[in-house]
């Protein structure tokens, strides 16, 4: 306990050398390195770069995949329990996929994309795209009979990179689809996913590569909510895209983001806490003659902030970046990996200023993140469940590099791992606000991270010494929001979407709703049968309505008064003459008080 105390003052007094006395107090946490063997992280002989740092098994313990990127060998699966580690690489396909001469491996992404309960694995080679389905551990690849192909470019060209960007629901239909990027062709593969099928409209929803700027993505493109409007939009490297409908459009210019240059990561997170989504990059070498940049959100222009919170000196060749609140002080850090045999990684410490003005410092060495060598993709995630997040660097030197964070400084924290039941069972385009003494915060579930990783999906804040929350709001992929109250602390908290299947679901949990809403309706295109939601905040006359899209009337779902709550109503694709309609785009409205709101599905025969 001594050496710890000791250990605490060191790194407090170091920290105000470095930001000087104007910073409000806070303990920072320390990190210990875990000695591979003692947690059942094998040797693994390959070149690596790269990780996933998600539940895989959706047993409630954080797993690892570790990237193989070239030469020889073949990625490995490791599955946590209670702390300990198990290879079951066996039960894949990889070593037959990945342990061929001249194959490489880009951008692992696991998504339940089947809705199971478990992650499947996506990823891309220089010759393939691959869908490893996961089916209680044991993975087999279903990419080429469920369409999830990149077909070969034309052209003298040999090798294709084929890099998965994420999974999100951008058609809000209840399920995952995925976009995927071909770097040495610049083609962009939207799939949707039908089901039992993806089919590629990456054309249709406005992603056609001969229709875009000269170098549009230059690496995988990120699913992100840009606008905060619920639903999924898309950044590239130096490109960024609003969905509107289903559509992207460029956007760059308009929202301030038009001239970056010079950039190999990228992340998207709320540093001042005031519930918007700035934008925050790095360089890819020393050499460049950018700076690591951070773009604060104002109102939707985004404004370069990057010498007024003392970032703009920070250079070298960075490799990975990982956002998250290590010592669960309430304010976001940022860890980024380095790749420079000579250089330690740096943990950039955010801290608010007494004049409410913010400051990153590195904090790294101080707090015993000191290993050197050839590193990439490293990432923040909570491997023990204690709260405090550890970091995982792929290493050649090292195998792995498994950082745990002491937490010594004892800060309180809560966790939400959350499930969706209409929404995709990922839950995956949630937004989750946390509202206590000191303010709010605000966080954006998403997966797959850009270049290389995949980061810890499950929602963490820290707070502090505060020892209560007001309230979490939770807005789900679909547009149901649910507030909590009565919140315990420093426990990761389990949140299924409440299940509306009946005519009326409970009020939540501070009472009615807070507004009105018409959710998008679940599953979309749909055959027989779909489901649509919608709010109400206090006792109106409701008219949901379906039309045709010229405008007339096809059938009158109700037409009633309805009290405060939140309702589900189900189509069976049949006019009010009870003719089944034909196949085709339909537009259903919602009226109640003064609120009037459109959504439009598709019905297939």
């Amino acid at each position: 306990m001594r050496s710890a105390c000791k250990l605490i003052l060191f790194i407090i007094i170091t920290y105000y050398v470095l930001v000087g006395t104007h910073a409000i107090a806070q303990e920072l946490s320390a990190y210990e390195e875990i000695d591979n063997q003692s947690v059942g992280l094998t040797v693994a002989p390959f070149a690596k770069a790269g990780q996933c740092l998600v539940d895989i098994d959706n047993n409630g313990w954080q797993d690892i995949y570790c990237l193989k990127y070239n030469g020889g060998g073949y990625s490995r699966i490791y599955l946590n329990d209670e702390g300990m580690f198990t290879d079951v690489t066996a039960n894949t396909p990889l070593e037959d996929i990945e342990d061929i001469e001249g194959i490489r491996t880009f951008t692992p992404v696991m998504a339940d994309f089947d809705n199971d309960g478990d992650k499947d694995l996506s990823f891309g080679t220089n010759l393939h795209l691959h869908l490893l389905r996961n089916d209680d551990n044991v993975f087999t690849d279903v990419a080429e009979e469920m369409g999830f192909i990149g077909p070969q470019p034309p052209g003298f060209i040999a090798t294709w990179y084929l890099m998965v960007g994420g999974w999100a629901d951008y058609d809000l239909d209840g399920d995952l689809d995925c976009i995927v990027f071909q770097q040495n062709n610049k083609n962009v593969y939207l799939f949707r996913n039908d089901g039992d099928q993806f089919t590629d409209v990456a054309s249709e929803a406005g992603l056609d590569s001969t229709e875009l700027s000269e170098e549009p993505f230059s690496n995988p493109l990120v699913w992100e909510d840009i606008d905060g409007d619920g639903d999924p939009d898309l950044h590239g490297r130096y490109n960024f895209f609003l969905n509107e409908d289903g559509v992207f459009h460029d956007v760059s210019d308009s929202i301030g983001l038009g001239d970056l240059s010079e950039i190999v990561n990228r992340e998207f997170f709320d540093y001042d806490n005031d519930g918007d989504l700035d934008f925050f990059k790095i360089t890819p070498s020393a050499e460049n003659t950018a700076t690591n940049e951070l773009w604060e959100n104002k109102d939707g222009l985004f404004v370069n902030v990057t010498d007024d919170v003392g970032l703009g000196i920070m250079k070298d060749r960075y490799r990975g970046l990982s956002i998250g609140d290590f010592d669960n002080d309430g304010d976001q850090d940022i860890f980024i990996q380095l790749n420079i045999f000579e250089s330690p990684d740096l943990l950039l410490v955010n801290d608010l200023m007494e004049d409410g003005s913010r400051v990153f410092a590195n904090v790294a060495r101080f707090v015993g993140i000191e290993k050197v060598g050839d590193r990439k993709g490293g990432g923040f995630f909570d491997y023990d469940r204690d709260g405090f997040l550890d970091i995982y660097i792929p290493s050649a030197e090292y195998d792995h590099l498994l950082y745990h964070n002491l937490g010594i400084n004892e800060a309180n924290w809560v966790g939400f791992i959350l499930e969706g039941t209409v929404s995709n069972r990922d839950a995956v385009g949630s937004s989750v606000t946390l509202y206590y003494a000191k303010g709010k915060q605000f966080r954006y579930t998403k997966c797959g991270n850009g270049w290389l990783r995949q980061d810890n999906p499950w929602v963490h804040f820290g707070i502090g010494y505060e020892t209560t929350i007001d309230s979490v709001v939770i807005r789900w992929p679909l547009g149901y929001k649910q507030t909590l109250t009565d919140v315990a602390i420093n426990q990761y908290n389990n949140i299924k979407e409440p299940d509306l299947s009946g005519v009326k679901s409970e009020e939540s949990q501070n009472g009615h709703p807070s507004g009105f809403g018409l959710a998008q309706n679940y599953p979309n295109p749909f055959n027989p049968t779909t489901t649509i939601n919608f709010t109400l905040s206090k006792t109106s006359h409701v008219k949901l309505t379906i039309y045709d899209l010229i405008g007339k009337e096809i059938r009158t779902l109700v037409r009633d008064e309805k009290e405060a709550g939140n309702y589900t109503i189900n189509w069976d694709g049949r006019n009010n003459m009870g003719n089944i309609v034909a196949s085709g785009i339909y537009i259903y409205q919602l009226e109640a008080d003064n609120f009037t709101q459109s959504k439009k599905m598709t019905f297939i025969k």
